[in-house]
């Protein structure tokens, strides 16, 4: 006898929650609407863009917030190195580096505000500064 009654107090609360659901007011209903904008990137989805020497004379778009690692070619028995020739301030700020990585040189950035910055490198002796800087790694870097 118990056991049926509680079947009954079962079948009735889902009943109940059966007819709530068939309402047939539309003012009840509600629609959810999800809207994407078509070419945003969230900063936090946006991972490191890593460049190479073949990014030379290039332009490389980044987000504020988005890191870019710039990876040269390095001798490590060579007297030559790569070099930064300009700070690219206000758009971007170093993240680190340089760090030397086996045949390769790295320096990472940041990009910490909209606009258009140039970063150039030279490969020279370590010793001297540059006075005919050959060869040479420039890209533009714009950050929107």
């Amino acid at each position: 006898m118990r056991r049926s009654s509680l079947v009954l107090v079962a079948v009735a609360a889902v009943g109940a929650l059966l007819a709530g659901c068939g309402a047939d007011d539309d003012s009840a209903d509600t629609d959810v609407v999800i809207t994407t904008t078509r070419g945003t990137t969230p900063q936090s989805a946006a991972g490191p863009m890593t460049i190479d020497q073949s990014a030379n004379g290039s332009t490389v778009e980044l987000i504020v917030g988005q890191r870019l690692v710039v990876r040269l070619p390095q001798d490590p028995a060579a007297t030559e190195q790569w070099g930064m020739v300009n700070e690219a301030e206000g758009v971007l700020i170093a993240d680190g580096g340089p760090e030397s990585e086996g045949e390769t040189t790295v320096w990472p950035f940041r990009a910490i505000e909209q606009g258009v910055a140039t970063l150039e490198f030279v490969y020279a002796p370590a010793s001297a500064p540059p006075v005919e800087p050959d060869p040479t790694f420039v890209v533009d870097v714009r950050v929107s």
